[in-house]
């Protein structure tokens, strides 16, 4: 019992470590950004929507249809837009309250970023637990698979909260409670070995969901008032362009 306990509780902890050294990594890259001007600004962001969208559409959303249905899945999107919306409108409903900040909107999206990223990293945990239990060596690919993946989301998220002139511990805060569900997912794979397949798809698809609302409401209209340029829109192609390749060499 206590080697199933500590073998369980290692597997959440590596988890929770691979999704942290991502995010953690993408977050020290954004502060490049920091002091650079509207022109990069804008025109790295929308790089950073174009990345997240081609991570969601030829990435998270086929793995959701490919483990379930395309009609769950379509569900699942759904009900990650109802949440999006609903989340979008309680932030909003605080702000006028609580905050006056001229920021705010930064603090928002990343906020709404975070939860999509904290559900697509429980399936993601579940198969990093299941696999490394039975192969360690695809488990320690899929790891690395894994730490590449979450630097994308660490950079928009830190460049997001950045805007919003957080400091260091939010930063920290941030990375460490988005990187807890792949930790619990990690336990989950473990102990379970695998869930039903209906239920990973589902949650991808939410996390799909949600993550296509804030790119559209937030990142890429932030990056087009930022530059009104054609910059931010050629960072937009050249960031699917990237997604694309980052997709193609983690063999998916």
């Amino acid at each position: 019992m206590n080697n199933i306990f500590i073998s369980t509780l290692t597997m959440g902890t590596l988890g929770f470590i691979i999704s942290l050294t991502g995010l953690l990594t993408g977050m020290l890259l954004s502060s490049f950004v920091k002091r650079r001007g509207k022109r990069f600004k804008g025109t790295l962001l929308g790089f950073v929507g174009g990345l997240m969208l081609a991570i969601v559409c030829f990435d998270l959303l086929p793995e959701s249809f490919e483990v379930g249905s395309v009609y769950i899945g379509i569900i699942g999107i759904t009900f990650g837009l109802i949440i999006s919306v609903l989340l979008d409108s309680e932030l909003e409903h605080n702000h006028e309250h609580t905050s006056s900040r001229i920021n705010h909107r930064y603090f928002k999206a990343a906020m709404l970023m975070a939860i999509g990223i904290g559900i697509h990293n429980i399936p993601g945990g579940i198969a990093f637990g299941s696999l490394f239990c039975s192969n360690s060596t695809k488990g320690f690919h899929l790891a690395l698979a894994l730490v590449i993946h979450g630097i994308p989301e660490g950079l928009t998220l830190g460049i997001l909260l950045r805007e919003y002139k957080s400091n260091t511990a939010m930063l920290l805060a941030f990375s460490m409670i988005t990187s807890l569900p792949m930790g619990l997912g990690s336990v989950l794979g473990t102990l379970l070995g695998t869930l039903s397949p209906l239920v990973i798809c589902f949650s991808l698809a939410i996390a799909g969901g949600m993550i296509l609302y804030i790119i559209y409401r937030e990142t890429l209209p932030s990056s087009m008032e930022i530059w009104k340029g054609k910059l931010s829109t050629v960072g937009n192609v050249l960031g699917m362009i990237a997604g694309i390749l980052m997709i193609s060499f983690l063999g998916k």
